[in-house]
């Protein structure tokens, strides 16, 4: 499909899936109570937030995180037409997005929405990622994290499968696309969903030649160091006492602005599951900003992580270069690393939302810079270069965040199974 075809398909889905979301009170939300400490499903269903006071090494604040036990599945089916490689993706509408409807993978569900508990409709394609067949190919499969600055320990398995020859029925909301339509859509404002980049990024080919400046157990070290070195203790406070947040009965929101609002949605569509529902939803202050520098050497492309420890996960994990939440440009904050270097040579500059069933028009600012070999940076403690090939490899064990393996595969999108 050439993209001029491919804008105006997205155009006309506009046009015929519709959404109507309202802003409104905490009492005002169907199904769901905001409790002394935690804000819940009455079904017990979906999921929850609950207010946390964390401890790490000599650094105390409190914050809310979402709690969601269940693994969901994101998942891209794959064939080929007419000798070439095309994906299957959604045109998908979701209370937070900001763009109204982006293009998800071909299913983007939680466990509570592929076992029905709203009680609606059922999940398009779910037997393709549930049940073995050999019909099928399983090209890659992993359970990755997701923000562990707004999550608690949550992760989803991303799933990449070759249809090989078998014919399926296209369903009217669903188009095929190819590497230069995803490619096309990635430089398109908040078109391409973040988990369908998230499910690509599983899937990046490793390159034949790959000469790396550092092996890789010396790049897992620095993972381990990071986990011996910062202590993360934790535990559940109540709402009231939540310091340095406010309670409003429309929302709730740190006074200094440094982590976000959760606010309380009512919503209508008449293309999702069911035709409405309420919920609360995390909505972020300010921009992200998301950073990679790449630095060719012997041949080989190598970018620069940073081991970092999130409260929300368990582990420490490699993020990218400069990975900032509620980025404010009048903040002039010279302690930011290597924020100079992003404003250099942009190779690739883009803006995606986060998924819009759990942060409202939450965008971030994606930025690839090239930098010298000739450029001398002195690395700081915790960050290293890993090559192209050592970054797939931490991928696939879930050594990198979903915002370094999203930029990662935003880069290297030609190179998809």
């Amino acid at each position: 499909m050439n993209n001029k075809n491919l804008i105006n398909w997205i155009s006309n889905q506009k046009k015929k899936n519709l959404m109507n979301v309202v802003k409104t009170s905490s009492s005002n939300v169907d199904n769901w109570k905001v409790g002394e400490k935690k804000i819940y499903n009455l079904k017990k269903a979906f999921f929850s937030i609950l207010p946390f006071e964390f401890k790490m090494n000599t650094k105390k604040w409190y914050q809310p995180l979402i709690i969601q036990k269940e693994v969901g599945i994101l998942g891209i089916l794959k064939k080929k037409i007419k000798g070439e490689d095309y994906y299957l993706l959604q045109a998908k509408v979701e209370p937070g997005n900001s763009n109204g409807i982006q293009l998800s993978p071909t299913i983007q569900a939680t466990k509570s929405n592929y076992l029905r508990k709203h009680g609606g409709k059922s999940t398009s394609y779910l037997n393709f990622f549930i049940k073995k067949s050999k019909k099928n190919k399983i090209l890659s499969s992993f359970r990755l994290s997701e923000q562990g600055t707004r999550y608690f320990d949550k992760s989803n398995k991303n799933i990449l499968i070759d249809l090989k020859n078998q014919k399926i029925k296209k369903l009217k909301n669903f188009i095929w696309v190819n590497r230069k339509n995803l490619q096309y859509l990635l430089n398109k404002k908040n078109l391409l969903n973040m988990d369908t980049i998230s499910v690509i990024s599983c899937s990046i080919k490793k390159n034949n030649f790959d000469k790396p400046l550092n092996n890789f157990q010396s790049i897992l070290r620095i993972i381990k160091n990071v986990k011996k070195n910062i202590r993360v203790k934790k535990k559940i406070v109540s709402f009231a006492n939540l310091k340095s947040w406010k309670i409003l009965n429309d929302k709730i929101f740190d006074i200094e602005k440094k982590f976000f609002s959760i606010i309380f949605l009512k919503i209508k569509s008449n293309s999702r599951e069911v035709n409405k529902w309420s919920q609360p939803i995390i909505s972020d202050h300010f921009i992200s900003l998301n950073g990679f520098l790449i630095k060719k050497v012997n041949k080989t492309n190598h970018y620069l992580l940073n081991a970092t420890q999130e409260p929300g996960l368990n582990d420490p994990k490699f993020t990218s270069s400069v990975s900032i939440k509620n980025y404010r440009k009048s903040i002039k904050n010279k302690k930011i690393k290597f924020l100079n270097f992003l404003n250099k040579k942009n190779v690739l500059k883009f803006v995606n939302s986060d998924e819009g069933g759990r942060f409202y028009k939450n965008e971030t600012h994606n930025i690839i810079s090239i930098i010298s070999e000739k450029d001398n940076i002195i690395l700081p403690k915790n960050f290293i270069w890993a090559s192209h090939n050592q970054v797939v490899d931490l991928i696939k064990k879930n050594f990198l965040t979903i915002e370094a393996r999203n930029l990662f595969a935003s880069f290297n999108i030609d190179k998809i199974h």
